[in-house]
């Protein structure tokens, strides 16, 4: 709503520029046609978590002005305005942070928040007086400029929840302390994505509000809710006396300042009921560690040169985006011939946290764990430990992926992911060298098997590529058996574990579920969780943080089955295990909106044609 801000030039920025302390960082932005400025302050230490006290020096239309006891919290930003412009209306200045303004026939409706406790001021041109209603103490004081000039100041220190200030100038503002702000709504009552001040309609009270809409004396108004509470409704019409909640017509009153209120009831005891996961079955989804396995389908990397900015460690280059495997792990396999070679060097990059671990002939050599604050790792493969043979011996490496880099990092996504370079060392018998490399990456690498999950949504590891995260996928053969997370693996390896559970939660609640995780101290491993076929987490006990995973709607169906699948990876032979594989509700709100809705067509299920990828 803030027009004046799309056109504005920097007039200055810098530490202490505009302020009475060092501390702070300011810039300085005017509009040059309607000279409305935005002095926009932070701490100069960004990380800061200091509670600053500080003035600012403003210049306004009637002059400078300088404004005591601005208060700014560690990380985090306020934007001081002068001559801000909101209707027919200006603000002449204001310490306190606008959330917005609407347009309501002739009247115009200001919304500011602060944190309570804190000490706002604003003022408006000429001398203006106020009717307050609610709890915060508002103090309005006349000050002159040079010559007739003058300016009315306010200035208040925010309270709990909301208080309306109505001015003599025909201006209703709402004064609210941060957590209400969260519960303020401004909901368009056009479909026009460019919403002017005076197509919305203002709700404050419900977790969310999702539509509104006006019809002869009623506003409807859909949205979510769990606790009782107030839902207070600015109209603007007088003629408007009725509010209807999520289709329930509810006992409306009229405040002083022309608002409606109504009360919504609380539905915390509505009872809801989520699953024990349960009938897990399991299977090996690393059999490319074993020497004899069958790649004769896989992607051979024979390639000399790259485009990519960064030079290979060796040759052939095994950047997996030069073969069409961008996202998700990697599975390589390379042959070389001979007992000669004594250990590998490896270097290996899936951004920052990702690990790997590599096989020679079936037997874990060695790996990384990854770290947080690398985004490649090098280590030396012992093969002391390993059995060679004379011809085609294999070292298998999986790599882990966390994403590509931003532009701030390196050649930012031109940075390649998968293994750099890898070079094997001889025996003082001989020398040893790679014959040939092989790679696997997500199921059809870029041809984008699965439009409706999208290509980034899989990676190379065996039951990814054979679809086993997949609804309608049947953990059935000799290859599978009953087994579950908590039992895990005693060894290195990757173990496939899948299960279904099924949801009945009513139509008319929005009950937001999440899967928990959790692994014994010291566990190294890297977790990937699929509920119907997404991908919709990553855990890794070792660096974390994140435990808990959301599912979203159309991602999980709150009526009906679940598909679960999670990819575990024990990236030493210490093996890795899970003591918490748990569902939960975040929350259960009331809502407008059908979650229970059939969200099959977002869901496309197993088909043979996996079978072709392993």
């Amino acid at each position: 709503m803030s027009q004046d801000l799309l056109y504005t030039e920097m007039e200055s920025n810098g530490t202490g520029n505009a302020v009475s302390t060092q501390d702070i960082w300011t810039w300085v932005l005017r509009n040059p046609n309607t000279t409305t400025g935005f002095y926009t302050t932070q701490h100069a230490k960004s990380s800061s978590r200091a509670v600053t006290d500080f003035s600012i020096n403003l210049q306004t239309s009637l002059g400078p002005i300088t404004v005591p006891d601005v208060q700014l919290n560690g990380r985090q930003s306020k934007i001081v305005v002068t001559d801000y412009h909101f209707g027919k209306n200006t603000l002449l200045y204001s310490s306190v942070d606008i959330l917005t303004y609407g347009l309501f026939g002739s009247k115009a409706v200001l919304v500011l928040y602060l944190e309570q406790d804190q000490v706002g001021e604003f003022a408006f041109s000429g001398n203006v007086s106020i009717k307050s209603y609610g709890n915060t103490n508002v103090t309005t004081s006349r000050v002159k400029t040079n010559g007739t000039a003058s300016y009315t100041k306010l200035v208040y220190k925010q309270t709990a929840g909301k208080t309306a200030l109505q001015l003599s100038n025909g201006v209703l503002m709402y004064l609210l302390e941060v957590t209400t702000a969260w519960k303020f709504w401004a909901p368009p009552t056009t479909s026009d994505p460019n919403v002017a001040p005076d197509e919305q309609i203002f709700a404050i009270g419900p977790y969310l509000v999702r539509n509104a809409s006006v019809s002869s004396n009623v506003v409807s108004i859909s949205g979510d809710n769990t606790n009782s509470t107030t839902l207070e409704v600015y109209v603007g019409d007088a003629s408007v006396d009725t509010i209807v909640w999520n289709g329930e017509k509810l006992p409306t009153k009229q405040t002083a300042y022309g608002a409606l209120t109504a009360d919504l009831a609380s539905i915390v005891d509505r009872k809801i009921t989520i699953p024990t996961l349960s009938g897990w079955k399991v299977a090996d989804s690393l059999p490319e560690a074993a020497r004899d396995y069958d790649d004769s389908a896989w992607t051979v990397c024979n390639k000399t040169t790259t485009r990519a900015p960064v030079k290979p460690l060796s040759l052939p280059v095994l950047y997996s985006s030069d073969y069409g495997y961008y996202s998700g792990n990697k599975v390589y396999r390379g042959y070389f011939d001979g007992k000669n070679a004594a250990s590998a060097n490896v270097t290996a990059q899936g951004g920052s946290a990702a690990g790997w671990s590599a096989w020679l002939n079936g037997k874990l050599v060695g790996g990384a764990p990854g770290n947080a604050s690398l985004l490649s790792t090098t280590a030396v493969l012992d093969f002391s430990k390993a059995t060679l043979y004379d011809k085609d011996n294999v070292l298998t490496v999986v790599t882990d992926y966390t994403g590509h880099d931003q532009t701030s990092t390196g050649k930012g996504a031109a940075n390649p992911r998968g293994l750099l370079g890898v070079t094997l060392k001889g025996s003082s018998n001989g020398t040893a060298t790679f014959k040939q490399w092989k790679i696997q990456g997500n199921a059809g690498g870029s041809a984008n098997i699965d439009p409706v999950r999208g290509p980034l949504n899989e990676g190379g590891l065996y039951g990814e590529r054979l679809g086993w995260h997949l609804p309608g996928f049947s953990p059935s053969g000799t290859e599978w058996s009953t087994g579950s997370p908590a039992q895990g693996l005693n060894s290195s390896g990757i173990n496939w574990y899948v299960t279904t559970f099924d949801l009945d939660i009513d139509s008319d609640l929005d009950v937001p579920i999440g899967l928990e995780l959790s692994a014994p101290a010291g566990t190294v491993a890297s977790i990937q969780i699929y509920l119907n076929g997404y991908q919709y987490g990553k855990f890794i006990p070792h660096i974390g943080p994140q435990t808990r995973f959301p599912f979203p709607p159309g991602v999980i169906n709150n009526q009906g089955k679940n598909t679960l699948a999670l990819s575990v990876w024990a990236e030493t032979d210490a093996g890795a295990k899970l003591d918490t594989v748990s569902l939960f509700a975040y929350n259960v709100y009331q809502t407008s909106f059908n979650f229970a809705q059939d969200f099959s067509y977002l869901q496309p299920e197993w088909t043979s044609e996996r079978l072709q990828y392993a």
